[in-house]
C-alpha cells in the first residue's frame, strides 16, 4: 500500500505544480475560461479525449464488458472515435472563427451570437450549470471510491480529498490548468491502458487463450447480440457518437485554439488516443471473466468492483498504484473541465442572459468554481436520491440540449431561438422523466430501444419542427451576420498564410 500511496502523492504534486504555473498566467477571464486561446493541436487533442474518457466511464465500461461481453465495448467505446471526426469537421473551424470574431468563451456564448432570443441564452446557461454539477457529482463519487481505496479510508473522506485536490489546481489556474493537467492525465491514461492490456491478457494466459476460455463457456459472449438486441447496440452507438460530439468539454476546446491550422491533425490524434484507452476495459473485463470461468476469480455480485478486484488480487502493488493514478487522472480530467464550464455558466453566461455584467470576472469565476465543487460534493455525500436524478441529466441530456441548437444551428439558416429554448428544456426534462418512469416501473421501453439515443433523436426532430413551424426573420438575420463575420475571419487567415 505504501507504494500505491507514494505514486498517487507524486501525481498530486504534479497536478498542484501545473495549477501553480497556470495561476501565474492568470491575467483575465480569457485565460481562466478559454486558456488564453493559446492551445496547439496536440495539447488540445489530448485534452479533448481525456476530458471525454472519464474514470467513471473506464470503470463502467470494464464492468459492462465483464457482464455483457464484447458488445459492451462496441456499443459504448470502440466507435466513439468517430465522434471526434464529426466534431472536428462540422464544428472545429466554424467555432474557431466564431471565437475570433466575437468574445465567445462558452457554449451559451455561441447560442447568444447565433440567436437573438434571450430565452435561448438563458436556457442554455441553466443547462450548462445543471449538467456540470451532475457530471461533477459522478466524478466526486468515483474519486471517493478510488481515493478511499488508496488512502485506506472511507468513501466520504476519499471524496473530500479528491474534490479538494481537483478544486485547488482548477480554481488556481482555471481552464489553462485544466487543459495542461488534461494533457498529463491523458498521456498517463494511454500508457496505463496499454500496460493494463498486457498485464491482464497475460494473467488470463494470453489473448488467444483468454478468448478461447470465454468462448468455450459461452460462445455468444463474444458476439454483438450476446445480452442486448443488435438494434439496442446501434442506438447506443448513436447516443455515444452524437453525445460525444455535443459534449461541452469537447465543444469549448475549439474556442481555445491559437490558430485554425491547428485543426488539421487534431481529430486523428484524439480518436487514436481514445481508442487506445478502450484497451483497459476490453482486457480487464474479458480477463476477469476468463478467470471466473477458470475458477480463479469469484462471480462478482457487484460488477462495478471488476477493476478494483483485478488490481487487488491479480497485480503487483506498484502496478496497482500506477493504474490507480491513471484512473484518478481519468476522473480528474473530466472534473476540472466541468468545474470551469459550470463556473462560466454562473458568472458570465447566466448573468449575461439576464442583462447583467459581472465586474472582476476572474475573481467571481474562481468563487463560482468553488461553488460547483461544493454542490457536487454535497449531492454525492448526503443526497443519494438527488445523485441518482442528477446522474440522469448526463450524456443524453447534454447531447439533446446542445447537438441541434449548436451543430445544426451553425449551418441551418432557419434555426430559431425559440426552437433552441424548447430543445434545451426537452433534453433535460425528457431524459429525467424517462429515467424516473422506467426506474419506477411506470413505463417499460421496448428491448430494442436505448433511452438516451431516443431522447437525442426526438430533441433534434423537435428543434427542426419548431424552427419550421415558427420561423424567425431576426434569427435568420443573426445567422447571415454571423456567417459573414466567420467568412471574413477565414479570408483574413488565408491572406495571412
Amino acid at each position: 500500500m505504501s507504494v500505491v500511496l507514494g505514486i498517487v502523492i507524486v501525481y498530486f504534486i504534479v497536478m498542484f505544480g501545473i495549477g501553480y504555473w497556470a495561476n501565474t498566467k492568470m491575467a483575465s477571464s480569457r485565460e481562466f475560461l478559454v486558456a488564453g486561446q493559446t492551445l496547439g493541436f496536440f495539447v488540445m487533442a489530448i485534452a479533448t479525449f481525456s476530458s471525454i474518457q472519464s474514470g467513471f466511464g473506464m470503470i463502467g465500461h470494464t464492468a459492462n464488458t465483464y457482464a455483457w461481453g464484447m458488445q459492451a465495448i462496441v456499443a459504448a467505446a470502440l466507435l466513439v472515435p468517430l465522434s471526434f471526426a464529426l466534431s472536428w469537421f462540422l464544428l472545429g473551424s466554424r467555432l474557431y472563427r466564431l471565437a475570433r470574431s466575437h468574445d465567445v468563451y462558452s457554449v451559451p456564448d455561441v447560442v447568444k451570437v447565433r440567436y437573438p432570443h434571450r430565452s435561448a441564452h438563458f436556457s442554455m446557461s441553466i443547462a450548462m450549470f445543471v449538467g456540470s454539477v451532475a457530471y461533477m457529482t459522478a466524478q466526486v463519487t468515483a474519486m471517493g471510491v478510488i481515493v478511499g481505496i488508496i488512502f485506506d479510508t472511507s468513501v466520504v473522506v476519499g471524496a473530500i480529498i479528491g474534490s479538494l485536490v481537483v478544486a485547488a489546481y482548477t480554481i488556481a489556474g482555471g481552464m489553462l490548468a485544466a487543459v495542461w493537467t488534461d494533457l498529463v492525465q491523458g498521456l498517463l491514461m494511454i500508457v496505463m491502458s496499454v500496460a493494463a492490456f498486457v498485464v491482464a491478457t497475460r494473467t488470463a494466459g494470453g489473448w488467444s487463450d483468454m478468448l478461447a476460455t470465454v468462448e468455450g463457456a459461452d460462445p455468444g459472449f463474444l458476439s454483438l447480440d450476446a445480452t442486448q438486441p443488435i438494434t439496442w447496440i446501434f442506438s447506443f452507438v448513436f447516443l455515444a457518437v452524437l453525445g460525444t460530439a455535443a459534449q461541452p468539454q469537447l465543444v469549448t476546446k475549439f474556442l481555445m485554439l491559437r490558430s485554425g491550422s491547428e485543426l488539421r491533425w487534431g481529430a486523428l490524434v484524439a480518436a487514436v488516443a481514445y481508442a487506445v484507452t478502450t484497451l483497459f476495459a476490453l482486457s480487464i473485463g474479458l480477463a476477469t471473466r476468463a478467470l471466473t470461468i477458470d475458477g480463479r476469480a469469484p462471480e462478482l455480485a457487484n460488477i462495478d468492483n471488476t477493476t478494483t478486484w483485478f488490481l487487488d488480487n491479480m497485480t503487483a502493488p506498484a502496478f496497482a498504484g500506477f493504474v490507480m493514478a491513471g484512473l484518478l487522472a481519468a476522473i480528474m480530467s473530466s472534473a476540472s473541465s466541468f468545474i470551469t464550464i459550470g463556473a462560466s455558466s454562473l458568472t458570465r453566461d447566466l448573468a449575461g442572459s439576464l442583462g447583467r455584467t459581472v465586474n472582476r470576472e476572474l475573481m467571481w469565476g474562481r468563487l463560482a468554481s468553488a461553488f460547483v465543487v461544493l454542490c457536487a460534493l454535497v449531492f454525492s455525500l448526503y443526497l443519494t436520491q438527488v445523485v441518482f436524478l442528477l446522474g440522469a441529466i448526463g450524456w443524453a441530456a447534454f447531447a439533446a440540449a446542445i447537438f441541434a441548437p449548436v451543430v445544426l444551428g451553425l449551418y441551418w439558416r432557419r434555426a430559431t431561438g425559440i426552437a433552441t429554448t424548447v430543445a434545451v428544456g426537452f433534453g433535460i426534462v425528457a431524459n429525467l422523466a424517462v429515467t424516473i418512469l422506467t426506474s419506477e416501473g411506470v413505463i417499460t421501453l421496448p428491448a430494442y430501444m436505448q433511452a438516451g439515443g431516443f431522447v437525442i433523436a426526438c430533441g433534434a426532430l423537435l428543434f427542426i419542427a419548431v424552427s419550421v413551424l415558427f420561423p424567425s426573420r431576426t434569427s435568420q438575420q443573426h445567422f447571415d451576420r454571423m456567417d459573414a463575420q466567420v467568412v471574413t475571419v477565414a479570408e483574413r487567415a488565408r491572406a495571412t498564410n
